[in-house]
Formats: C-alpha cells, sequence, structure tokens
C-alpha cells in the first residue's frame, strides 16, 4: 500500500512541560511518511530547546511571535505538502497507531478520518470522550461532535475552503467541521479506536476559559443555521431548550447545595423560561423561592 504523506502541525506557547511527550508521541510512532511542523510562538520558557532536540526529525520549526494559535496553525499548513492533515497543541498527544490507522483509512477512500479520544486529569487519571452524535443535521448544532486529536482530513479541504480562521480563538476548529459538513458535503468516517488525548489543567483554554468557548460556539452555529430546514431549525430550537433547562437545573441545585440562593433563584427563571411545563423546573423554582 502506498502510504499518504501525513502533515501533523503543532502549534506551541510557553508549554515546555508537555511539550517533549507531544512531539514524541508523533514521532515514536515511526510512520514512514510522515511530515512533522511545529510553530512555535516566541516561548520564554525553554521550549525551543525542547523542539531543537528532535529538529533533524522535523520537516521545518519556527519560534517567532505570532497572532495566536490559529495564526500558528495556518502557517504550518501553508508549509504542509502532505496529503493529509491534523494538528495537535503542545499539551495534546496521539496515540500509538493512530498515524497508521488513519493512513490506511485514508488509503481505503475516506477523506475525513475521526475516532475517540481520551482526557488527561491534572492527578494523571484518564477518561475516554467519546464522539457526539452527528448522523442528523441538528446534532452538529447540538455541541462540537468531532474530537480534534483524533481528527485527520484531506489536504484538499483546508485548499479549496481556506484555513482555521483566524479571527476566532476557542471555536475555530468546529468552524471547519461545519464548513466541510455543510459546504464540502462530507461526512466523517468514524474508526472505533482511541486516536489521542488532551491534558485538562490550569493554563489550557479548556479549563481557565470555558465561557469563551461557549460564547464563540453560540456565534459559529448561528452562522450555519442558514443550512437546516425549517423543521430542521424548529427541531433544534427544542432540543437546544431542553439541553439548556437541563444545564440550568444543575447549576441551580448545585447552588441551593452551596447555599447561595440568589444564584439558586436565577437559574431557576432560566430554567422556568425554556420549560416551564417541567415537573423538575417547578420543584426547583420552589426551593429556590424558598431558599433550600
Amino acid at each position: 500500500m502506498n502510504l499518504p504523506r501525513i502533515t501533523v502541525v503543532t502549534p506551541s506557547y510557553n508549554q515546555a512541560s508537555f511539550l517533549d511527550q507531544t512531539i514524541r508521541s508523533v514521532l515514536d510512532q515511526n510512520y514512514p511518511n510522515l511530515e512533522y511542523i511545529i510553530c512555535d510562538g516566541g516561548s520564554k520558557d525553554n521550549s525551543v530547546e525542547v523542539i531543537k532536540k528532535y529538529q533533524d526529525r522535523l520537516a521545518w520549526w519556527v519560534s517567532e511571535k505570532d497572532k495566536g494559535q490559529t495564526d500558528a496553525i495556518n502557517k504550518g499548513f501553508r508549509r504542509a505538502t502532505g496529503e493529509l492533515y491534523a494538528y495537535i497543541n503542545s499539551d495534546d498527544l496521539l496515540d500509538p497507531g493512530s498515524l497508521m490507522a488513519a493512513a490506511q483509512a485514508f488509503a481505503a477512500g475516506n477523506e475525513w478520518i475521526t475516532g475517540w479520544v481520551r482526557f488527561i486529569e491534572p492527578d494523571g487519571g484518564e477518561w475516554p470522550q467519546l464522539p457526539m452524535a452527528h448522523y442528523s443535521n441538528v446534532d452538529w448544532f447540538m455541541t462540537n461532535p468531532i474530537c480534534q486529536q483524533a481528527t485527520f482530513w484531506s489536504a484538499r479541504f483546508t485548499k479549496e475552503l481556506g484555513g482555521f480562521r483566524e479571527d476566532m480563538h476557542f471555536a475555530f476548529d468546529y468552524e471547519f467541521w461545519l464548513k466541510m459538513r455543510f459546504e464540502a458535503k462530507i461526512r466523517p468516517f468514524m474508526l472505533r479506536r482511541c486516536m489521542g488525548a488532551y491534558r485538562l489543567h490550569e493554563a489550557s483554554k479548556t479549563m481557565s476559559q470555558y465561557e469563551s468557548f461557549r460564547k464563540e460556539f453560540k456565534i459559529v452555529r448561528e452562522m450555519y443555521h442558514k443550512y437546516l430546514s425549517p423543521a430542521e431549525y424548529r427541531d433544534l430550537c427544542k432540543r437546544r431548550n431542553k439541553f439548556e433547562s437541563e444545564r440550568h437545573l444543575r447549576d441551580g441545585w448545585k447552588a441551593i447545595k452551596s447555599s447561595d440562593v440568589p444564584t439558586a433563584r436565577k437559574h431557576a427563571r432560566e430554567a422556568f423560561r425554556r420549560e416551564s411545563w417541567s415537573p423538575a423546573t417547578w420543584r426547583l423554582m420552589y426551593c429556590a423561592i424558598r431558599g433550600y
């Protein structure tokens, strides 16, 4: 089998404590047709020293001031010559065998390949994160169903659709997935295997800037609502209402348990506004009004 050239790009900035493991997770797979590119944003820690340890095995690397994560990733892909693309952050990991699995799936005719990942907690604990439902059009607007660390796509999509949006900092990959799904009209091929991992730590955007993710995800969804039929949009509104109501219910009961009555009442009002007929909503409203 002729193995495709795979280009993997790693954007990096001040994460030297994780970077060595990230690089090794890619290189130690010994995939024979790999093009690995690292774009560092001018780190002030010893990231450059880490990168230099492996520079003879890299296709290209740079350490210079950039405009952020998406700028760094796009910079790397502009240098790419591979047929299949992926990116992993400087605190991500690729699992052993993931490059070969993606290559085999691509050689079989699949141009968008994904699997599942695991997340690594600060204490070293690990949990699987499976892809979310993505079979109906509406599924794509409920959440980001694709795990970035497990995802590979044909280079032609970046060339035809453009790179990641550099005006986005949190949902740029989700926006690109929606572009492939609704503009290129392609669905991902699901591999039944763990392809990689990401870390939860204080400096990670996932943990430290969660609200920013939510806001940018909302903007992205509104951009792509035009691809839904009227019936699909009504279904989406119904499902989003239920999703948000359940979130406010959880947060409301959490506030009650911590004796934060004003916050509990706020969440009760929001849950009631979305599902006034729900017994669970009435129960939270009653307890929030009573203050216990």
